[in-house]
């Protein structure tokens, strides 16, 4: 694969035509200790006008901390390399695959469960969010070079890292001290069902996503991250990446299935298994602790991004981690 861990692929990238164009960074982590996480996805969409940024802090329980902001921008991106800025949102890269720093000042919509976002804003009751302010500086300390799952022309990579730094929610504060995990794509995205696996023709009898994505941390010596797609037997699969101390290998044959609120998208467990370099075969299992859905206006309905913050289990040891579930719901 060409063009891979180079400084040139931490900048933005020549905009080819597609419509659905985007560029974006994503970041997040979990602090094992207090449980408290965070997940930021800062997109570029020139053919659209636009860049947005979503920046979710998990709090304890269901709570969230959810912000969302967007800015006008130009169809040349090469000239937002050092202006990341969107909304209260600044992402800054002080050394290319080594360290950034997230950066947030601004307003946040304080959420007591955010399974609410499901609803239709006009469902919503009166004051199932209170006004806040958040406040954040954060330092992401890469463990591990990139792993390039594509590059050149349309590209992503992923990359381990420790995440150090403060974090504040009008008066209440927060030492951060955790790992997640960072990555950089580049490239058409709908956001929509389409070529992700060949769809299902298998029956489905409850939620069927058709995205699993998942990233999670055992401290800082392994990590294991990728995507899954629903193919036609209904199974989601794919592979990805995992960590051994500084190194990054491939991650085969991996298999996700959830398990589900009744009646709902919201998944509350999932069950990984997988085969890593040589052969190992490996199960995973994780406890979802907490849901923050993102809604996506689609034609004929939307697609909804389950953010999910989890703690996994591995050959006896706890890690923590996001397991992302894409569900396309019809009008």
């Amino acid at each position: 694969m060409s063009d891979t861990n180079t400084v040139n692929n931490e900048l933005m990238h020549p905009v080819l035509g597609e419509d659905a164009w985007s560029e974006s960074y994503y970041f997040n982590f979990i602090d094992p200790k207090t449980k408290l996480g965070m997940f930021t996805r800062m997109g570029f969409r020139p053919h659209n006008g636009w860049a947005d940024a979503l920046h979710v802090i998990y709090l304890e329980g269901k709570r969230v901390a959810f912000t969302y902001g967007r800015r006008d921008i130009g169809t040349d991106l090469s000239v937002y390399d050092g202006d990341l800025k969107v909304g209260g949102l600044n992402i800054i890269c002080q050394a290319a695959h080594k360290q950034w720093q997230l950066i947030f000042d601004g307003p946040a919509q304080d959420i007591a469960n955010a399974s609410i976002l499901l609803e239709r804003s006009k469902l919503r009751p009166a004051g199932w969010f209170t006004p806040a302010h958040l406040r954040m500086d954060l330092n992401f300390d890469c463990l591990t070079p990139p792993h390039f799952a594509a590059a050149g022309e349309r590209g992503h990579f992923e990359q381990s890292g420790r995440i150090t730094g403060t974090i504040q929610l009008d008066d209440q504060s927060w030492q951060v001290d955790g790992y997640g995990v960072r990555d950089k794509s580049w490239g058409p995205r709908d956001w929509g069902a389409s070529g992700t696996g060949g769809g299902s023709s298998a029956p489905v009898t409850g939620p069927a996503p058709f995205i699993n994505w998942f990233s999670m941390n055992f401290g800082a010596e392994a990590a294991l991250g990728g995507s899954c797609f629903r193919h036609a037997d209904g199974v989601i699969r794919g592979e990805g990446w995992y960590q051994s101390g500084t190194e990054v290998k491939d991650l085969k044959n991996v298999v996700i299935t959830s398990e589900y609120e009744a009646d709902s998208i919201i998944h509350t467990a999932v069950v990984l298994t997988g085969e890593l370099e040589g052969g190992e075969k490996i199960e995973i299992t994780g406890k979802v602790h907490s849901v923050c859905p993102t809604k996506i206006p689609m034609a004929g309905g939307a697609t909804f991004v389950n953010e999910g913050l989890a703690e996994f289990t591995w050959n006896g040891k706890t890690g923590f981690g996001i397991a992302e579930h894409w569900h396309a719901i019809r009008s």
